[in-house]
């Protein structure tokens, strides 16, 4: 299953991790931010802004989804 969350900040991902099919990463525009157990974790440090992107990280603008329920599965 993967997620997709579209912002000003750049389009975020939550999917499988090649390297390890156990957990998701959390990538930006390509760009791998981490790995986490969970979608929902993945999703809750977009949420909480500690995702390591700064341009997201720092915004205290622009929406921010909630939970994992706000992010597009795909």
């Amino acid at each position: 299953m993967a997620y997709i969350l579209r912002t000003q900040a750049g389009t975020f991902t939550i999917e499988p991790d090649e390297a390890d099919w156990d957990i998701v990463k959390l990538c930006i525009g390509g760009l791998k931010l981490g790995s986490f157990e969970t979608a929902e974790g993945a999703a809750g440090a977009v949420t909480k802004r500690e995702t390591g992107w700064a341009d997201w990280d720092r915004a205290n603008e622009g929406a921010c989804p909630s939970c994992l329920a706000d992010w597009e599965e795909c």
